[in-house]
């Protein structure tokens, strides 16, 4: 199977990158790819959205790697990751992000996370306490009913099928960055659109639209991690962005903040000011 690795825009947007690692873990059904890069006792994973891979998190990955090690991970089906899986969705996710975790015996870990793997980390910070102090959930969807209605998402897998799925895959993540554009956004957005070329990726694809959060959403009130969410105000997948942002910061006991103008992935469009409000909520008790 072709693999990707980090682009080299990234790479050379942010040097300190050149000496991130390139990895996979196995599993029984496929293996996971992953970055690695930095050191220090923190352990931070980022883990992207549906439809996107690790490389959209190089600017803030360079930023927080002074803080910690860095893990980057790619999503069951994409990216580099193997597309022999069984089943694909947030659950899945988070038991790979707990497998994750305890294969490499990681401790102090905050988990940052967009979109659906949102719902993962909160299924992962269930499971593992002790390890997992602070979940950073970025546009994040952690319970079914939220987002997209089901005509929608039956429109948008009829659309994401076929020779042109992958173009419209593309078409569609960039309107998710809907006023402030990212330098890279062309280079990124075709390179999802390459990766999605690939056998196996766009079924991955439709396959966590569809699934079900339930398994997450109900795990929402054990959280015993610190709880940062991040939200833009112009996510263009909420209806109401603010609302669901401080739906779950109260669920959680956790804090949000709204990102004027930005769309799905602010960390993406301010990465310092995400790196500034994760070692933030890092310094309190």
């Amino acid at each position: 199977m072709k693999r990707h690795g980090l682009t080299l825009g990234g790479l050379f947007l942010i040097p300190s990158l050149l000496f991130a690692t390139n990895l996979s873990f196995p599993g029984k059904e496929g293996a996971i790819s992953y970055f690695k890069m930095g050191s220090g006792v923190k352990n931070i994973l980022l883990v992207p959205g549906i439809g996107d891979t690790k490389e959209n998190y190089l600017e803030l990955a360079g930023v927080l790697a002074k803080e910690g090690t860095i893990y980057g991970m790619d999503l069951r089906g994409m990216g580099g990751s193997d597309t022999s899986f069984s089943s694909y969705g947030p659950e899945e996710t988070g038991k790979d992000i707990v497998r994750f975790i305890e294969e490499n015996h990681l401790t102090h870990v905050t988990i940052i996370s967009n979109s659906m793997s949102a719902a993962s980390s909160v299924y992962a910070a269930v499971e593992l306490p002790e390890q997992i102090e602070t979940i950073v959930l970025t546009g994040p969807f952690v319970r079914d009913g939220e987002g997209m209605n089901w005509f929608v998402k039956l429109a948008i897998s009829g659309m994401f099928r076929g020779p042109w799925g992958a173009a419209a895959w593309k078409s569609y993540y960039q309107s998710l960055y809907p006023k402030n554009k990212p330098s890279d956004l062309e280079e990124h957005s075709e390179f999802l659109k390459s990766n999605l070329k690939e056998d196996g990726r766009l079924s991955a694809l439709r396959s966590m639209l569809f699934a079900s959060k339930g398994e997450c959403e109900k795990r929402i009130g054990e959280v015993k991690s610190k709880v940062l969410v991040l939200m833009g105000t112009d996510d263009p997948d909420f209806e109401n962005p603010e609302a669901e942002a401080k739906w779950i910061a109260e669920q959680m006991k956790g804090e949000y903040v709204m990102f004027e103008g930005a769309g799905h992935y602010p960390y993406k469009e301010s990465p310092q000011r995400t790196a500034d409000l994760v070692k933030k909520i890092w310094q309190k008790k």
